[in-house]
């Protein structure tokens, strides 16, 4: 009997929160949408698209975040290992001063993840756009280059691009973010 009550509860909790997920799911119109208010649309749209499958706008926060700091610790192991491998004083000065930007981002980043977590809006949003000035900062050191790090720079705009998403979904989130 107990454990008859105990699968009842399992199975109502289940479907409760199958239907709450499915409730908000997003359209590939909203897609478009959301993408539509980012600087780089067909990035948006190719992310989405080969990413997701209609999730809700918490889900599709998240999943943005994830890439973000996947792609934000990639620089910045890329980062160390140019510096420890050997540049000329300039880069090392340039790709050194990225390194502290990445640092500063990945932190930044964490701290995105709680303040989702807690529907911490405002927190979210001040702490993503410090991840996406983190990236355009360190674009700005390594643009002075004569040679740059493609690695370096094809994820530093992604990562531009990336936090552009979660900023757009953030202003759509429901009014607890």
């Amino acid at each position: 009997m107990v454990a008859n009550l105990r699968n009842n509860a399992f199975l109502s909790s289940f479907m409760f929160l199958f239907l709450i997920g499915s409730s908000h799911a997003i359209t590939s119109s909203e897609m478009s949408t959301i993408c539509d208010k980012t600087l780089d649309p067909s990035f948006c749209l190719d992310f989405l698209n080969s990413e997701f499958s209609s999730p809700n706008l918490e889900a599709l926060a998240k999943a943005t975040l994830d890439a973000t700091q996947a792609k934000a610790t990639q620089t910045f192991n890329r980062l160390q290992s140019i510096i420890d491998g050997g540049v000329d004083p300039r880069s090392k000065l340039a790709y050194r001063s990225c390194l502290d930007e990445y640092e500063n981002t990945i932190g930044n980043l964490e701290e995105a993840f709680e303040h989702l977590a807690s529907g911490e809006g405002e927190g979210l949003k001040t702490k993503v756009s410090a991840a996406l000035d983190g990236a355009d900062t360190c674009l700005d050191y390594v643009k002075r280059l004569r040679s740059v790090d493609d690695s370096v720079l094809n994820n530093s705009k992604g990562i531009k691009n990336l936090c552009g998403i979660t900023l757009v979904i953030s202003n759509i989130l429901p009014r607890r973010y």
